[in-house]
């Protein structure tokens, strides 16, 4: 007889559950009574009164006074209250760290940016000494912002926060928040997770990016009411977030969608990768760079180039540029179609880097899908475009307050 056993809800399941759909009548409809949320949800009265009853305890649902009587006792109107509780977003990128305060319907009520040291990458490998102290300045920096963020909701914005998410560019070890090698921001075995979690006990989630970028598609982005997409994340690196049955799916070892690595013809298979894979070796910020410097592409002050730079110089009419850009697109259908060839998702969304050149991006990536694999499936940018991941962050983040996303649309 198998061992295997068939998973079944729990009470505390179907209470979520519940407790979710209360929440989205009252946030898509204002203040309602108890009458009106049973006939809206199905809820019996019964089960109406003790969930409401625990999300009146916990901050979620406030009284918001009576209706208009009509002859008899006026009911109870509750409103979702969202706009008083908040959590913290942060996003690691190569040379600066972003952050936002969220509110709980999904609104961002403060934004702050540090600056990180662009000299890490000119700073030889052999100098280890120079080289640890442009690491340690950009964790330092992280922590300063982890830290403001928390004591601006409470000193300033007037509304504790409730957890942090925060979206890395690498492999994220779970549910300890570690990483082993993050080549972007030079930093390797740096237990990230550990090291929040020392400074606050809120609750703290560190993930992928592009992960980040998948889940708060799912729930609050060109997903929603899906159960599978792919995120695809491009910037300094390149990256995939995989929805599958409506779950994050993060491999064996967290390393599903870390699609830099694929091997995109014979000629790969002549090389060895360790920092960059062959993928990533083509058209991350790295290669770009270099590929800029030999076509003579003017490169910025910071040192590097990215996909968004390449198509900006090419929307100007930069011959190379475009040839660069052209280069781009194959290379990321060709990533699409082995994504959607193996996982077979109804959505693949697009993040940062073809942002602000999806009207141009999604269709050349169609025209080169189309007729090469079975079926092209919906092809969409983020939906919060530059803020994207930011927000996909705070979504894991809400849903570790009480266990299910909170944001409206």
């Amino acid at each position: 007889m198998s061992n295997h056993r068939k998973s079944t809800a729990t009470t505390s399941t179907i209470a979520r559950v519940n407790q979710t759909a209360i929440l989205e009548e009252l946030r898509n409809s204002g203040a309602l009574s108890r009458q009106q949320l049973g006939a809206r949800t199905g809820l019996s009265p019964a089960t109406i009164n003790r969930l409401t009853a625990g999300l009146i305890d916990e901050g979620t649902v406030l009284v918001s006074g009576h209706e208009p009587s009509t002859g008899g006792r006026p009911s109870i109107l509750l409103r979702y209250a969202g706009g008083s509780r908040l959590v913290a977003a942060l996003q690691l990128h190569a040379n600066r760290a972003s952050g936002i305060l969220v509110d709980f319907d999904g609104k961002i009520v403060f934004r702050r940016e540090v600056d990180f040291d662009p000299r890490l990458g000119e700073l030889d490998e052999v100098d280890a000494e120079a080289r640890g102290q442009a690491q340690q300045a950009r964790l330092d920096k992280t922590i300063e912002l982890f830290d403001f963020l928390i004591a601006t909701a409470a000193e300033t914005m007037g509304a504790p926060c409730l957890a942090v998410g925060v979206a890395v560019p690498g492999v994220v070890r779970q549910p300890e928040g570690s990483f082993a090698r993050m080549p972007e921001l030079g930093w390797t075995e740096v237990p990230l997770g550990s090291l929040l979690r020392k400074r606050s006990t809120l609750p703290i989630v560190v993930e992928n990016d592009a992960n980040a970028l998948a889940y708060g598609e799912l729930h609050r982005g060109a997903g929603r009411g899906l159960t599978s997409l792919v995120a695809l994340f491009l910037e300094n690196g390149l990256g995939a977030g995989i929805i599958t049955n409506g779950e994050l799916h993060r491999g064996a070892r967290f390393e599903a969608g870390e699609i830099g690595y694929l091997l995109v013809e014979r000629s790969s298979l002549a090389r060895s990768y360790s920092a960059y894979g062959d993928l990533e070796d083509r058209i991350g910020s790295v290669a770009l760079t270099r590929s800029a410097r030999e076509r003579g592409i003017p490169v910025p002050d910071t040192g590097a180039l990215t996909a968004e730079d390449i198509f900006e110089l090419a929307g100007q009419g930069h011959q190379a540029a475009s040839e660069i850009a052209e280069e781009i697109l194959d290379m990321v259908a060709i990533a699409i179609a082995a994504l959607v060839i193996i996982l077979d998702p109804d959505l693949v969304v697009i993040g940062n880097s073809f942002a602000g050149n999806s009207n141009t991006v999604i269709p050349a990536l169609e025209e080169r899908l189309a007729g090469r694999i079975i079926r092209v499936p919906r092809v969409e940018a983020a939906t919060h475009r530059e803020d994207a991941v930011l927000l996909g962050a705070a979504e894991l983040a809400a849903a570790e307050v009480n266990g299910f996303a909170y944001f409206a649309d």
